[in-house]
Protein backbone atom coordinates (compact mmCIF):
# COMPACT_ATOMS: atom_id res chain seq x y z
CA UNK A 1 0.00 0.00 0.00
CA UNK A 2 1.34 3.36 -0.90
CA UNK A 3 0.61 6.43 1.15
CA UNK A 4 1.39 10.02 1.11
CA UNK A 5 2.18 12.86 3.33
CA UNK A 6 -0.85 13.96 4.50
CA UNK A 7 -3.28 11.07 4.15
CA UNK A 8 -5.32 9.87 7.44
CA UNK A 9 -5.92 6.42 7.41
CA UNK A 10 -7.48 4.44 10.43
CA UNK A 11 -6.78 7.33 13.00
CA UNK A 12 -3.04 8.03 11.63
CA UNK A 13 -2.09 10.78 9.56
CA UNK A 14 1.12 10.42 7.46
CA UNK A 15 3.28 12.76 8.56
CA UNK A 16 6.51 12.30 6.38
CA UNK A 17 7.68 9.56 3.56
CA UNK A 18 11.37 8.92 2.75
CA UNK A 19 12.95 6.01 0.50
CA UNK A 20 15.44 4.12 1.41
CA UNK A 21 17.82 2.29 -0.83
CA UNK A 22 20.01 1.21 1.93
CA UNK A 23 17.30 -0.59 3.80
CA UNK A 24 15.24 -1.00 0.15
CA UNK A 25 12.16 -0.42 0.99
CA UNK A 26 9.95 3.51 2.14
CA UNK A 27 9.65 4.22 5.43
CA UNK A 28 6.57 6.02 6.60
CA UNK A 29 6.09 7.82 9.47
CA UNK A 30 2.57 8.24 10.92
CA UNK A 31 1.04 9.65 14.32
CA UNK A 32 -2.12 8.55 15.75
CA UNK A 33 -3.97 11.96 15.63
CA UNK A 34 -6.22 11.45 18.77
CA UNK A 35 -3.19 10.15 21.29
CA UNK A 36 -0.38 11.42 19.51
CA UNK A 37 1.61 7.53 19.07
CA UNK A 38 4.65 7.54 16.79
CA UNK A 39 4.25 4.61 14.26
CA UNK A 40 6.90 4.00 11.66
CA UNK A 41 6.29 1.54 8.54
CA UNK A 42 9.77 0.11 6.48
CA UNK A 43 7.68 -0.95 3.71
CA UNK A 44 10.36 -3.06 2.11
CA UNK A 45 8.15 -5.96 0.76
CA UNK A 46 9.87 -8.72 2.94
CA UNK A 47 7.85 -11.40 4.15
CA UNK A 48 8.50 -11.78 7.56
CA UNK A 49 6.17 -9.24 8.84
CA UNK A 50 7.12 -7.59 12.45
CA UNK A 51 5.22 -5.42 14.94
CA UNK A 52 6.86 -4.17 17.66
CA UNK A 53 5.51 -1.69 20.21
CA UNK A 54 8.21 -0.13 22.83
CA UNK A 55 7.92 2.31 25.31
CA UNK A 56 10.26 4.88 27.04
CA UNK A 57 11.11 3.31 30.76
CA UNK A 58 13.36 5.61 32.53
CA UNK A 59 14.20 3.86 36.13
CA UNK A 60 14.76 5.87 39.20
CA UNK A 61 15.46 3.17 41.30
CA UNK A 62 17.54 -0.38 41.13
CA UNK A 63 14.26 -1.85 42.13
CA UNK A 64 13.98 -3.46 38.17
CA UNK A 65 10.28 -2.17 38.36
CA UNK A 66 9.96 -2.10 34.45
CA UNK A 67 11.66 -5.49 33.98
CA UNK A 68 8.95 -6.53 36.63
CA UNK A 69 6.26 -4.81 34.16
CA UNK A 70 7.55 -6.44 31.18
CA UNK A 71 7.28 -9.76 32.43
CA UNK A 72 4.04 -9.29 34.43
CA UNK A 73 2.21 -7.19 31.39
CA UNK A 74 2.49 -10.86 29.32
CA UNK A 75 0.67 -12.78 31.84
CA UNK A 76 -3.05 -12.05 31.00
CA UNK A 77 -4.87 -9.44 30.01
CA UNK A 78 -8.77 -8.79 29.52
CA UNK A 79 -8.91 -10.03 26.29
CA UNK A 80 -6.63 -13.15 26.54
CA UNK A 81 -7.12 -14.12 30.68
CA UNK A 82 -5.01 -17.40 30.78
CA UNK A 83 -2.12 -17.52 32.89
CA UNK A 84 0.73 -17.34 30.63
CA UNK A 85 0.02 -16.48 27.03
CA UNK A 86 3.42 -16.55 25.93
CA UNK A 87 3.74 -19.63 26.43
CA UNK A 88 0.78 -20.52 24.50
CA UNK A 89 1.91 -18.73 21.98
CA UNK A 90 5.24 -20.06 21.79
CA UNK A 91 3.61 -23.87 21.68
CA UNK A 92 0.49 -22.83 18.85
CA UNK A 93 1.67 -19.42 16.92
CA UNK A 94 3.84 -19.69 13.71
CA UNK A 95 6.13 -16.64 15.16
CA UNK A 96 9.29 -16.47 13.82
CA UNK A 97 10.17 -13.69 16.65
CA UNK A 98 8.55 -13.79 20.18
CA UNK A 99 10.30 -11.40 22.77
CA UNK A 100 10.20 -8.80 25.09
CA UNK A 101 13.29 -7.02 26.60
CA UNK A 102 14.04 -4.16 29.11
CA UNK A 103 16.64 -1.62 28.68
CA UNK A 104 18.22 0.93 30.19
CA UNK A 105 15.63 3.63 28.34
CA UNK A 106 12.78 1.87 27.31
CA UNK A 107 10.84 -1.62 26.88
CA UNK A 108 10.22 -3.30 23.72
CA UNK A 109 7.65 -6.00 22.71
CA UNK A 110 8.84 -7.17 19.50
CA UNK A 111 6.89 -9.83 17.49
CA UNK A 112 7.13 -11.13 13.48
CA UNK A 113 5.40 -13.93 11.26
CA UNK A 114 5.75 -14.88 7.97
CA UNK A 115 1.60 -15.87 7.87
CA UNK A 116 -0.65 -13.20 7.78
CA UNK A 117 -3.56 -14.22 10.02
CA UNK A 118 -0.88 -15.52 12.81
CA UNK A 119 1.00 -12.22 12.79
CA UNK A 120 -2.13 -10.31 13.13
CA UNK A 121 -3.06 -12.75 16.22
CA UNK A 122 0.28 -12.08 18.08
CA UNK A 123 0.05 -8.12 17.88
CA UNK A 124 -3.91 -8.70 18.71
CA UNK A 125 -2.57 -10.68 21.50
CA UNK A 126 0.70 -8.03 22.77
CA UNK A 127 -1.80 -4.43 22.01
CA UNK A 128 -4.46 -6.56 24.80
CA UNK A 129 -0.90 -6.90 26.87
CA UNK A 130 0.37 -3.94 27.33
CA UNK A 131 -3.00 -1.91 27.16
CA UNK A 132 -5.13 -4.04 29.17
CA UNK A 133 -2.95 -6.17 31.81
CA UNK A 134 -4.92 -8.82 34.34
CA UNK A 135 -1.61 -7.18 36.90
CA UNK A 136 -4.24 -4.17 37.16
CA UNK A 137 -6.63 -6.43 39.16
CA UNK A 138 -4.58 -9.39 40.02
CA UNK A 139 -1.30 -8.92 42.54
CA UNK A 140 -0.43 -12.45 42.57
CA UNK A 141 1.07 -12.01 38.90
CA UNK A 142 3.34 -8.85 41.00
CA UNK A 143 4.10 -11.34 43.33
CA UNK A 144 4.47 -14.49 41.61
CA UNK A 145 6.92 -12.53 39.11
CA UNK A 146 8.51 -9.76 40.54
CA UNK A 147 9.35 -10.86 44.42
CA UNK A 148 7.40 -12.59 47.74
CA UNK A 149 8.49 -14.38 50.85
CA UNK A 150 8.30 -17.99 51.10
CA UNK A 151 8.80 -20.09 54.31
CA UNK A 152 10.64 -23.65 54.48
CA UNK A 153 12.69 -25.91 57.41
CA UNK A 154 15.56 -23.30 56.93
CA UNK A 155 13.20 -20.21 57.34
CA UNK A 156 12.11 -17.14 55.39
CA UNK A 157 13.68 -16.60 51.87
CA UNK A 158 12.63 -14.21 48.93
CA UNK A 159 11.40 -15.73 45.81
CA UNK A 160 10.48 -14.62 42.51
CA UNK A 161 10.85 -15.45 38.73
CA UNK A 162 12.76 -11.60 38.22
CA UNK A 163 14.37 -11.67 41.45
CA UNK A 164 16.02 -15.53 40.51
CA UNK A 165 16.93 -14.62 37.19
CA UNK A 166 18.49 -11.48 38.25
CA UNK A 167 20.39 -13.37 40.79
CA UNK A 168 21.90 -15.01 38.19
CA UNK A 169 22.49 -12.21 36.35
CA UNK A 170 24.24 -10.44 38.73
CA UNK A 171 26.53 -13.57 39.92
CA UNK A 172 29.11 -13.38 37.53
CA UNK A 173 31.73 -10.85 37.52
CA UNK A 174 31.46 -9.09 33.83
CA UNK A 175 27.81 -8.20 35.19
CA UNK A 176 29.67 -6.93 38.34
CA UNK A 177 31.66 -5.09 36.56
CA UNK A 178 29.40 -3.32 33.81
CA UNK A 179 27.16 -2.48 36.27
CA UNK A 180 29.69 -1.02 38.57
CA UNK A 181 31.02 1.00 35.78
CA UNK A 182 27.79 2.49 34.89
CA UNK A 183 27.17 3.49 37.82
CA UNK A 184 30.15 5.50 38.28
CA UNK A 185 29.60 6.98 34.64
CA UNK A 186 26.56 7.94 35.26
CA UNK A 187 25.31 8.93 38.55
CA UNK A 188 23.26 11.70 37.58
CA UNK A 189 20.79 9.82 34.89
CA UNK A 190 18.82 6.27 34.40
CA UNK A 191 22.16 4.68 32.99
CA UNK A 192 23.69 4.67 36.15
CA UNK A 193 20.45 2.17 37.54
CA UNK A 194 20.19 -1.30 37.36
CA UNK A 195 16.92 -1.77 34.93
CA UNK A 196 17.00 -5.04 35.35
CA UNK A 197 16.49 -4.76 39.31
CA UNK A 198 19.34 -5.21 41.48
CA UNK A 199 18.95 -8.36 43.92
CA UNK A 200 18.76 -7.01 47.90
CA UNK A 201 16.46 -3.80 46.32
CA UNK A 202 14.00 -5.14 44.40
CA UNK A 203 12.10 -6.16 47.76
CA UNK A 204 11.73 -2.48 48.29
CA UNK A 205 9.34 -2.64 45.57
CA UNK A 206 5.55 -2.33 46.82
CA UNK A 207 2.43 -3.71 44.65
CA UNK A 208 1.47 0.19 44.97
CA UNK A 209 4.28 1.48 43.58
CA UNK A 210 4.27 -1.13 40.42
CA UNK A 211 1.15 -0.07 39.13
CA UNK A 212 1.39 3.47 40.03
CA UNK A 213 4.33 3.31 37.69
CA UNK A 214 2.37 0.90 34.87
CA UNK A 215 0.00 3.70 34.70
CA UNK A 216 2.54 6.28 34.40
CA UNK A 217 4.55 5.17 31.56
CA UNK A 218 2.09 2.32 29.77
CA UNK A 219 -0.22 5.17 27.59
CA UNK A 220 -0.39 4.99 24.10
CA UNK A 221 1.16 9.22 23.85
CA UNK A 222 4.43 7.33 25.45
CA UNK A 223 4.62 4.43 22.63
CA UNK A 224 6.45 4.44 19.98
CA UNK A 225 5.15 1.87 17.39
CA UNK A 226 7.24 -0.03 14.35
CA UNK A 227 6.12 -2.01 11.60
CA UNK A 228 8.40 -3.75 9.01
CA UNK A 229 7.42 -6.50 6.01
CA UNK A 230 4.88 -6.69 3.92
CA UNK A 231 2.15 -6.13 6.54
CA UNK A 232 -1.53 -6.13 5.49
CA UNK A 233 -1.58 -2.67 6.89
CA UNK A 234 -4.89 -1.75 6.49
CA UNK A 235 -5.97 -4.21 8.96
CA UNK A 236 -2.74 -3.79 11.34
CA UNK A 237 -3.89 0.14 11.82
CA UNK A 238 -7.71 -0.79 12.29
CA UNK A 239 -6.34 -2.99 15.12
CA UNK A 240 -3.61 -1.27 16.51
CA UNK A 241 -6.26 2.17 16.40
CA UNK A 242 -9.06 0.18 18.24
CA UNK A 243 -6.45 0.19 21.51
CA UNK A 244 -4.36 3.85 20.99
CA UNK A 245 -8.53 5.26 20.52
CA UNK A 246 -9.47 4.28 24.30
CA UNK A 247 -7.27 6.51 25.39
CA UNK A 248 -7.17 10.39 25.64
CA UNK A 249 -3.44 12.64 24.19
CA UNK A 250 -0.95 13.11 27.85
CA UNK A 251 2.04 15.26 27.64
CA UNK A 252 4.10 12.98 28.55
CA UNK A 253 8.27 13.72 28.86
CA UNK A 254 10.50 11.95 30.63
CA UNK A 255 13.94 13.88 30.44
CA UNK A 256 17.25 12.25 30.05
CA UNK A 257 19.83 14.62 31.42
CA UNK A 258 23.10 14.53 29.98
CA UNK A 259 25.99 13.26 32.03
CA UNK A 260 28.45 15.77 33.07
CA UNK A 261 32.01 13.80 33.37
CA UNK A 262 33.25 13.08 37.16
CA UNK A 263 36.04 11.58 38.11
CA UNK A 264 35.29 8.34 40.61
CA UNK A 265 36.07 4.96 41.48
CA UNK A 266 34.78 2.22 43.74
CA UNK A 267 35.74 -1.18 45.12
CA UNK A 268 32.82 -3.70 44.32
CA UNK A 269 32.94 -7.76 45.64
CA UNK A 270 31.71 -10.83 43.44
CA UNK A 271 30.98 -14.50 44.97
CA UNK A 272 33.75 -17.23 44.01
CA UNK A 273 33.55 -21.17 44.90
CA UNK A 274 34.15 -21.82 48.88
CA UNK A 275 37.17 -23.50 47.85
CA UNK A 276 38.60 -21.49 45.18
CA UNK A 277 42.01 -19.25 45.67
CA UNK A 278 41.42 -15.49 45.72
CA UNK A 279 44.53 -14.66 44.13
CA UNK A 280 44.35 -13.77 40.65
CA UNK A 281 40.43 -13.01 40.73
CA UNK A 282 40.98 -9.20 40.63
CA UNK A 283 39.68 -7.32 37.99
CA UNK A 284 40.50 -3.70 36.85
CA UNK A 285 37.67 -1.78 34.86
CA UNK A 286 38.01 1.44 33.27
CA UNK A 287 35.59 3.66 31.07
CA UNK A 288 35.25 7.32 30.42
CA UNK A 289 32.51 9.23 28.58
CA UNK A 290 33.30 9.74 25.01
CA UNK A 291 30.60 11.47 22.90
CA UNK A 292 26.63 11.83 22.88
CA UNK A 293 24.09 9.35 20.93
CA UNK A 294 23.82 11.75 18.22
CA UNK A 295 27.61 11.34 17.07
CA UNK A 296 26.67 8.13 15.64
CA UNK A 297 30.42 7.56 13.80
CA UNK A 298 32.25 8.32 16.90
CA UNK A 299 30.25 5.21 18.75
CA UNK A 300 31.16 3.07 16.09
CA UNK A 301 34.39 3.92 16.20
CA UNK A 302 35.03 3.72 20.15
CA UNK A 303 33.09 0.65 19.97
CA UNK A 304 35.48 -0.99 16.97
CA UNK A 305 38.75 0.30 19.20
CA UNK A 306 37.55 -1.29 21.65
CA UNK A 307 36.98 -4.32 20.93
CA UNK A 308 40.43 -4.31 19.24
CA UNK A 309 42.36 -3.39 21.78
CA UNK A 310 40.64 -5.46 24.62
CA UNK A 311 38.37 -7.81 23.55
CA UNK A 312 40.43 -11.30 23.71
CA UNK A 313 43.42 -12.17 25.76
CA UNK A 314 45.22 -11.52 22.33
CA UNK A 315 44.07 -7.93 21.99
CA UNK A 316 47.04 -5.30 22.32
CA UNK A 317 45.97 -3.59 25.49
CA UNK A 318 44.86 -6.92 27.25
CA UNK A 319 47.80 -9.14 26.41
CA UNK A 320 49.91 -6.40 27.38
CA UNK A 321 48.45 -5.60 31.17
CA UNK A 322 48.47 -9.87 31.50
Amino acid sequence: MELKTGQEIHGFEVKRVRRSDELKGTMYELEHTRTGAQLAWLDNSERNKLFCISFKTTPEDSTGVFHIIEHTVLCGSDKYPVKEPFLELMKSSLNTFLNAMTFDDKTIYPISSRNEQDFLNLTSVYLDAVFAPSLLKNPSIFYQEGWHMESDESGLSYKGVVLNEMKGAMSGVDRVAMQGIQELVFPDNCYGLNSGGEPGKIQDLTYENYVATYRKYYHPSNSRIYLDGAVPLDRTLSLIDSYLSRFDRQEMVFDIPYQAPKARKQTLTYEIGKDDDTNGKSQYVIGALGCTWQDKTKVMVLGALSDYLADSNESPLKKAVL
